[in-house]
């Protein structure tokens, strides 16, 4: 036990329950990745709370995140229907709350997305690039974003890919190649989980995820024309096109970062989060 395990004593960064937690050793075996991250579901630790563990690869814990989401409880006659087919549920139960959102943001994103799967898992990677393809608009589906690897032993992984997010099918994160929280994804999860039907759940992710694609291709027929454009600017001139409330300062980084990483990193320069001497708000061509 103690050589294919390594015990970590977790502490609940909610309300200050202690236990410990079995993690496999081959985690802390790599020396591929730097911070690991740990998902602790409700009643590993605590009945009430789940939380992420950063881990080192050495087995030394450097901090905790909350995560305040939930699954809505489904009626044992809803769960047995759930169950038969690969649902947001199913899915949850698998990679966890902090692995969907991470799978989400990947996903619209356009990050490569590796996962190391055991011999339980039965889903090929086919499955779950469709699922994926499902909330994204349909001009922006097709590609093959999320590969799995039948690795064992993690220090064998070759994987070039730096921007690629790296998980196993044990709910443990290897690699997020962001730094930025995932409050949208999270934003739009929590209002999904709310919803009991799963075709109704899938309809307001498609929704949410949709008109911030809008948004960004708006933001690219201005970007078009412009040099620059200040995001006061930018917030302004999608609200007035649109037809809909001002957006934050947040969703024009979202909208700037789809930009970077689906476009041109040179078209998202020209969005001025601050501009300082520059003068004008908008410069055109």
């Amino acid at each position: 036990m103690s050589d294919q395990f390594k015990i970590l004593e977790v502490v609940c960064p909610t309300c200050g329950n202690a236990k410990n937690i079995n993690v496999p050793a081959a985690v802390f075996a790599q020396k591929k990745f730097g911070t690991i991250k740990i998902q602790v579901p409700i009643n590993a630790v605590c009945p009430e709370h789940q939380f992420i563990v950063f881990v080192d690869t050495k087995g030394i814990i450097r901090g905790y995140d909350k995560i305040d989401l939930q699954v809505a409880a489904v009626t044992s006659e809803i769960a047995t229907d759930v169950d038969r087919s690969l649902n947001l549920r199913k899915l949850i139960q698998i990679f966890g709350i902090y692995g969907i959102l991470s799978l989400i943001h990947s996903k619209i994103f356009n990050y490569p997305v590796y996962i190391i799967k055991d011999k339980q898992f039965e889903y090929s990677e086919e499955t779950l690039n469709f699922i994926g393809d499902m909330i994204l608009p349909e001009n922006f589906s097709g590609d093959q974003t999320i590969y799995l690897l039948d690795e064992p032993d993690i220090n064998n992984l070759k994987i070039k890919d730096k921007d690629a997010f790296v998980m196993d099918t044990q709910q443990h994160i290897y690699q997020t190649p962001w730094k930025e929280k995932l409050k949208f994804e999270k934003q739009i999860l929590r209002r999904v989980l709310d919803i009991i039907d799963e075709n109704e759940q899938l309809k307001l992710l498609q929704q949410e995820i949709s008109n911030l694609f809008k948004e960004e291709e708006y933001t690219l027929t201005i970007l078009n024309d412009v040099k620059e454009i200040s995001a006061s600017e930018l917030i302004r001139q999608i609200s007035k096109s649109l037809n809909i409330p001002s957006i934050k300062s947040y969703r024009v980084s979202l909208i700037k970062e789809l930009i970077k990483r689906r476009n041109s990193p040179a078209q998202a320069n020209k969005i001025k989060t601050r501009f300082g001497k520059l003068g004008s708000k908008f410069n055109r061509l």
